[in-house]
């Protein structure tokens, strides 16, 4: 599902930068989610807030988060 529309991201992208290490909205717009309009910015707070309970190494088997925040490490 898509979590921020102006950036194109996904519930994936968005749990892929958290488990990168994003812990905070400023932590998820550094990775480019969340920095246009700001609809967004209620449910990457809830997300946020849940990765804890969510965020297990399962979920992220198939999906490494080694590219996190890579475009914005160029």
């Amino acid at each position: 599902m898509i979590v921020c529309i102006c950036r194109a991201k996904n519930e994936r992208d968005v749990l892929r930068a958290i488990e990168a290490g994003a812990e905070t909205l400023g932590d998820l717009q550094e990775c480019g989610i969340g920095t246009d309009c700001g609809g967004c910015h209620n449910s990457l707070r809830m997300m946020l807030r849940a990765a804890p309970q969510n965020v297990t190494p399962a979920v992220f088997a198939a999906v490494p988060a080694a590219a996190a925040c890579s475009e914005n490490a160029a």
